[in-house]
Formats: C-alpha cells, structure tokens, sequence
C-alpha cells in the first residue's frame, strides 16, 4: 500500500496572497500620506551685507528668542527643516538692531517646501497656508497704502472735500473688515484662526 507524506508546508493561497499584498500597498500609502515635514529656504534682499548674522524662527507672539530655532546666513541663504505635528503660526526675526532693514515675516510652518525673501516687505510661499497667507498680505498691503494717501488728503481738506474723504476712509476700512470676515468663514485651520485673533 502506498502513503502518501502529507504537505506540512502548504503553500498560501492566492487569495491570502493579494490580501498581504494590499496590506502592503495600504501601509505604503499611509506612509506617503502622513508626511510632517517641513523645509524653509530663504534668501535676503542685500544678503551679503548679512553674512554670520541669524535667522530666528520663533512661536508667533513671542517674546523670548531662548530654545527657538535658528540658522545662520551664508552667501545671502538660510534654511531651516524638520517634523511639524500640526501647522502653527510663527515668526522669521533679526537681531533688534538688523530689524531696521529686514522685517519680521510672520508665516505657517506646515509640511512641505516653504520659500522665503525677506525684506523690509518679506514674502513666503510654496503651501497651500503660506500662499493664503500671502495673498491675504498683498491685499492688506495695497489697502493700506490707499488709506494712507486718503488720510494725508484729510490732513488739509476741509467742508464738503472732508466729508467725502472720511466716507472713502469708512469704506475702505469696512470693506477690509468685511474681506477679513470671509477670509475666517472660508478657513477653518490655523490661518483663519491667525486672521480672526490678531487682525483688527
């Protein structure tokens, strides 16, 4: 009579196959998907007259420069990198003294590539955040200039010339108020919360 060994080793399903393999695939995503890493390169306008001085990245409204990040300026360059566990609103600053020529840059740190010029007007873009943050920057920029000029002209006007003035002035505020307001009701994230706590 003939005995047949038994297979002890029995082979996996094909089935059993594709589920490992989607598991696979399925941690592989998720992987890609939970990237937290953040880069910030930066250029300075006039970036050899800052060579050796530093870069501070500070937690927005801060007051001490202590246990922050910071990067040195080599050849008009900086750069910062590394893990953000959720967006968070922060600050680029000088030294007191080299804030006479560079301004303080508020930005998001947030995963992905943020690039920076700074300047007496700096600038960050390269995430959805900082690009939002951007726009809404150039926007306040270019309403203040206007109610600047309308509140030289009040100055020295005086009757009818006045009250227009003023009207044009309440407007404008107004209508910036207004872009502020739905600027938060379209973004719930750190970015609306930035625009509805500190901007008045």
């Amino acid at each position: 009579m003939l005995y047949l060994q038994p297979n002890l080793k029995k082979p996996i399903q094909p089935t059993m196959k594709r589920v490992i393999s989607y598991i696979i695939l399925m941690f592989i995503i998720a992987s890609c998907g939970s990237n937290d890493s953040y880069e910030i390169d930066g250029t300075l306008y006039g970036g050899a007259s800052f060579e050796g001085e530093t870069i501070y990245m500070v937690s927005f409204g801060s007051s001490s420069l202590e246990g922050q990040d910071s990067a040195v300026i080599r050849n008009g360059r900086f750069h910062f990198e590394g893990k953000v566990n959720r967006p968070e609103v922060c600050e680029l600053r000088m030294r007191p003294m080299m804030r006479l020529f560079i301004d303080r840059l508020v930005l998001i740190k947030e995963p992905g590539h943020i690039w920076v010029t700074l300047n007496k007007q700096s600038v960050a873009h390269g995430t959805a955040l900082n690009d939002s943050l951007q726009h809404w920057r150039e926007y306040k920029m270019g309403v203040d200039s206007v109610m600047f000029k309308v509140s030289k002209k009040l100055k020295r006007a005086e009757g009818e010339e006045r009250e227009a003035l003023e009207q044009e002035y309440d407007e404008l505020r107004h209508n910036f108020m207004e872009f502020n307001r739905q600027v938060v009701l379209r973004n719930d994230n750190v970015f609306g919360d930035y625009i509805d706590r500190y901007v008045r």
